[in-house]
């Protein structure tokens, strides 16, 4: 009986002693997590009312982040967060109505030259939630509008809006299924009735892919970000011409992996899914994307899961910021980041929200 009690002893110690080198499974409350995200969200953003996109030195405020930040703001109730976003956009709109990728967050002066019509239809969507939140719908109305008409002029034959513009203003010639998911929700929300058709059949005849379950990355290319499958759904719907909720297994079967960061002492290790399906690091702005999408989908266990393991991540950085990706690997399109991002950060908040932006 000694021996026994002896044992239970040393096995309730190497169980401390392992504990104290990795972080458990304990998690803050959501309504903790969503508070944190928010006040380092806040923490990003700049006098110019731009958000610097990552916890790094670079100040660089992309396009896309400041419309997924303004709509995290907007889902914690605060209006003039969002509005100095949004007024900061409309300085920087140019005459055509796009916006550039990326601006510098502290001066506002161009960072990267590309004009993409996926960012353009996001600034769109914070738009939409602007409008739907605070009843204005006239101070940013016709700068939406503007985008979209922009963004319109590279409709194709096929229904599919091409990318827009490069670095030299030159047009793109290939069409991102996640840009047009964008469209389409917008261009259905501000009644572009027969444009959005086209686009709903583009995504349908060109993109989707029937027999695996899954959304191609754009026209005539197969590779498989999981996002597009997650968007599908919030752009879609779970179910319509196809049952688009298909594209969450396939996601599940094909990205989904574990991974462990470990930093000096401590380790932890992430139940989530990568970018793409090498399965080498988990995406942390994707996985708050296929929260919501469970949560659409009424996977309410799946939603739950994964939010945790966001939110083990959150506090293990500690700072209220969610990182881009966990290892920083190469995609396949760029290298993804280890620090706390905007994108990421915001995305946890619309996952304990279950908000979907694409249907404002």
């Amino acid at each position: 009986m000694l021996k026994i009690k002896n044992l239970v002893m040393i096995l309730i110690c190497v169980i401390l002693i392992d504990s104290s080198a990795s972080v458990t499974s304990a998690v803050s409350t959501t309504e903790t997590a969503s508070v944190n995200a928010y006040n380092w969200l806040k923490g990003q953003q700049c006098t110019t009312g731009l958000i610097d996109s990552f916890s790094d030195s670079q100040q660089i405020s992309y396009t896309y982040d400041q419309a997924v930040g303004a709509i995290a703001f907007l889902l914690k109730g605060d209006h003039a967060g969002a509005k100095a976003v949004l007024d900061s956009l409309k300085s920087l709109q140019t005459p055509s109505g796009s916006w550039y990728t990326a601006y510098y967050c502290n001066n506002k002066s161009v960072q990267e030259y590309n004009q993409h019509v996926g960012p353009v239809l996001w600034v769109v969507m914070a738009v939409a939630k602007y409008e739907k939140d605070t009843g204005d719908t006239v101070t940013y109305r016709n700068m939406a509008l503007k985008a979209i008409d922009w963004s319109l002029q590279f409709q194709q034959a096929d229904g599919g809006i091409n990318g827009g513009l490069d670095t030299a203003d030159n047009v793109i010639t290939w069409a991102s299924t996640e840009h047009n998911q964008d469209a389409y929700a917008m261009l259905k929300h501000y009644g572009y009735t027969q444009e959005a058709a086209a686009v709903k059949s583009f995504l349908d005849d060109q993109v989707w892919q029937d027999t695996e379950g899954y959304f191609w990355a754009g026209r005539n290319d197969p590779n498989n970000p999981m996002d597009t499958n997650a968007w599908g759904v919030q752009a879609l719907g779970t179910t319509g011409i196809y049952q688009y909720n298909r594209g969450l297994d396939y996601v599940m079967n094909t990205h989904r992996n574990l991974q462990t960061k470990r930093v000096k002492s401590s380790s932890i290790t992430i139940d989530g899914f990568d970018f793409d399906s090498d399965k080498d690091d988990v995406w942390f702005e994707g996985q708050g994307q296929m929260v919501v999408s469970f949560k659409m989908d009424g996977r309410t266990a799946d939603a739950n899961y994964f939010l945790n393991e966001i939110i083990k991540i959150q506090d293990f950085y500690g700072t209220g910021g969610v990182p881009y990706s966990l290892l920083g690997t190469n995609n396949g399109y760029w290298t993804m980041k280890s620090v706390e991002s905007v994108s990421a950060t915001g995305w946890l908040i619309y996952a304990i929200d279950g908000y979907n932006p694409f249907q404002p």
